[in-house]
């Protein structure tokens, strides 16, 4: 049986509308095997016979049943398939009550365009319902070795008419409850009015109720079903402890990594309010294949802001695949950490610290380098005439021209007040001296202008190749020499030795 096959239980006296209506899931995209029944006692016998469906149609009025009828009937079964009524004569009235009564949804016969979306919704709801069954009853089995307290209760009389042993050994010091007490003489719930609502309204769940035991406080998940023997009703009411489960999410909530557990499918088993405030809402069973777009390990950017990564791989007890922990450690403070470490503040290039590692990792590397060593001319009367908020937008400036002239395997650094340097990674003098001259070139034909005060930078540059055998100190000594012998000459132009 193929994905979008679906076993169908049909309950319809007509042969053409049972044709159209299969038509209509095929038209949508769905194979069917029909089993097409007309009466009550047919269904008890399907169900009897414990035959597997995945969906109930049923026309509202039958020669020899009804909508209303077969619906109680199903519903006593306790099956979790999806209950859809399609019929010609269903008027609003009679749909409401139907929904009221359980149906998931009502098709109009002459509007059957509306059948194959109501399908594909309750057999989405009821796979996301099974998948959620499955998934609490694994992590129900890892958080708890043993069965979870439980009572019978009286629902005439509240009495207490049984309790687990698991009841009696956690919750009342193994000592049996007296004769004629009730579920709250022997829990001290906060609040046993939402209890009381359960057990009023025939089952349900009241979740995250904090009891007292042992002059502490837990939580549990409280859950009642009732059920009809010998003419008496009776509730059976489970409580299942999560304090740890509740504390342990508390602290995961509080962890400011994103942490979120992700299946052998790609859905969501749980995510921490870190991440939902990274991605949005999030919820269990989700599809986590869109977000997944980042490296399994290492660095990522996620709406433009960095993150670590980290996944892990792991099993829950009695998985055959392997689900996975994604970490995401927003790394922002770190990475401005770096680049103030790394960086000069007011022109963004490369600071003294992180230029000098450069140059003795390339002067060990045997690769041909180009060394330049800059000074901005006549800077000192620039602070002095315009100011030093002028000295900072020369600096910048100058530092946009270097940047614009070089390659993107250069390396240029702030290396003092006016000084920069320019390390050119397998590059000859020659190769250099051109890419030194597009700076110059732009130190001509672009004035340096400030509050109407227009003038042209200038600079004298020392140039050379690091030599074999030298120290990055030699090399610097002996290329801020050619630098001085620039300014000797005149400034305004760079030496090459």
């Amino acid at each position: 049986m193929s994905d979008s096959t679906i076993r169908l239980l049909l309950i319809e006296d007509s042969e053409r509308d049972a044709a159209r209506l299969g038509m209509e899931l095929r038209r949508g995209g769905y194979q069917t095997e029909i089993t097409r029944i007309e009466t009550a006692a047919r269904l008890r016998e399907e169900l009897a016979r414990g035959s597997a469906f995945d969906l109930v149609i049923c026309d509202y009025c039958l020669p020899a049943f009804s909508a209303p009828d077969a619906l109680k009937i199903f519903r006593e079964s306790g099956l979790d398939v999806p209950f859809i009524v399609v019929s010609g004569v269903v008027g609003e009235d009679i749909a409401v009550e139907m929904m009221r009564s359980g149906a998931q949804d009502y098709v109009l016969k002459e509007n059957l365009a509306r059948l194959v979306p109501a399908v594909a919704r309750e057999l989405r709801e009821v796979s996301e319902r099974s998948a959620r069954r499955e998934a609490q009853t694994l992590f129900q089995t890892i958080l708890h070795s043993s069965p979870h307290p439980s009572a019978v209760i009286d629902r005439d009389t509240g009495l207490v008419v049984h309790v687990s042993e698991s009841f009696v050994n956690r919750l009342l010091s193994k000592q049996p409850p007296s004769p004629g007490a009730t579920l709250f003489d022997l829990v001290a719930f906060s609040a046993p009015e939402r209890v009381r609502q359960l057990l009023e309204r025939g089952g349900g769940s009241a979740l995250y109720l904090v009891y007292s035991l042992d002059n502490q406080s837990r939580v549990a998940n409280v859950r009642v079903s009732v059920v009809r023997h010998q003419g008496t009703t009776y509730a059976n009411v489970i409580l299942e402890d999560i304090t740890e489960q509740h504390y342990l999410k508390a602290a995961f909530d509080a962890v400011p990594d994103a942490v979120f557990i992700i299946s052998s499918t790609k859905t969501l088993l749980y995510a921490n309010r870190a991440a939902e405030e990274i991605f949005g809402l999030l919820y269990f069973g989700m599809d986590m294949t869109p977000l997944l777009t980042f490296p399994e390990h290492g660095p990522a950017r996620i709406d433009d802001q960095p993150y670590d990564v980290h996944i892990t791989p792991f099993r829950f007890a009695g998985e055959t695949e392997s689900s996975t922990i994604v970490t995401l450690r927003n790394i922002a403070q770190q990475e401005e950490l770096l680049e103030a470490s790394t960086h000069d503040a007011l022109t963004g290039l490369y600071n003294v610290r992180f230029f000098e590692e450069a140059l003795s990792d390339h002067a060990k590397s045997g690769r041909t380098t180009a060394l330049a060593m800059i000074d901005l001319d006549f800077f000192k009367p620039i602070n002095d005439e315009l100011g030093h908020a002028a000295g900072d937008a020369a600096l910048i400036r100058f530092a946009s021209m270097i940047r614009s002239a070089i390659r993107p395997s250069d390396v240029v650094a702030r290396v003092g007040g006016d000084e920069f340097a320019i390390l050119f990674p397998d590059a000859t003098v020659d190769d250099a001296r051109r890419i030194v001259a597009r700076v110059y070139d732009s130190l001509q034909s672009i004035p340096f202008d400030y509050n109407g005060s227009a003038r042209n930078l200038s600079a004298s540059c020392g140039l050379g190749v690091l030599r074999a055998g030298e120290s990055p100190a030699d090399a610097k000594r002996r290329i801020d020499d050619a630098l001085y012998e620039a300014k000797r000459k005149g400034r305004g132009q760079f030496v090459v030795v």
